[in-house]
């Protein structure tokens, strides 16, 4: 058999040997990385809409509800709205809301609603390309504590800078605005759709919001 023969040969079985392995290790693997993903999600619902009448923004609460809130979510226009029940009624809705203009581009923020009220219960933001150390200042809950607890109409939900009541972080003011417009969108959600948030069929397991 020519030498060059025996080299594909070779080259052949070790290219399906590895490509075996890989498909051995994503198969061990893709169970584990879709348990830790769905960890995730289920304890950033928990951190927004905890169960307390005023919450604190810095405070870690156990799981709340009688049902998975991941297993219950729907669709409002591209935005996924996690529900949280007690018995069957739903007591609160963490709402994915993407907040334009940021200074890195958009940010993605988990924003939990007391279905009751419209109480602003916890932020969690999931992605941002903020500065470190100033437009970060977002995601720490000293700076979101100002904002946790209160309702739609409790105080102008706008920065200093524009005439509200939100103190903007100090050099970030951009990064500040972006956040409101996300708690915005996702009080409008509470305020709009209600009919569709307490009575839509949730999602199937894999469906996603228009691709998000």
């Amino acid at each position: 058999m020519p030498e060059s023969v025996k080299m594909i040969l070779v080259l052949t079985l070790i290219a399906g040997a590895a490509g075996l392995g890989l498909s051995a290790v994503n198969d061990y693997t893709k169970p584990l990385a879709e348990a830790n993903n769905r960890n995730y999600t289920l304890t950033s619902i928990n951190t927004v809409i905890p169960e307390a009448d005023i919450p604190d923004a810095c405070k870690k609460y156990a799981a709340a509800f009688d049902n998975a809130p991941d297993r219950d979510a729907i669709c409002v226009g591209a935005s996924t709205v996690y529900r949280g029940r007690k018995g069957n009624n739903i007591v609160g809705i963490a709402v994915e809301a993407i907040g334009e203009e940021a200074y890195s581009g958009t940010i993605t923020v988990l924003v939990g609603i007391r279905m009751s009220d419209g109480q602003l219960s916890g932020l969690k933001v999931l992605k941002h390309a903020e500065t470190p150390g100033l437009g970060s200042v977002m995601t720490k809950c000293e700076f979101q504590q100002q904002m946790v607890g209160k309702g739609p109409t409790d105080i102008n939900w706008t920065v200093v800078k524009d005439g509200g009541d939100v103190n903007q972080i100090s050099g970030a003011t951009i990064t500040s605005r972006s956040l409101l417009n996300a708690i915005h969108k996702a009080q409008e959600i509470w305020k709009n759709n209600r009919d569709d948030i307490l009575n839509q069929k949730p999602l199937a397991q894999g469906e996603v919001c228009n691709g998000k």
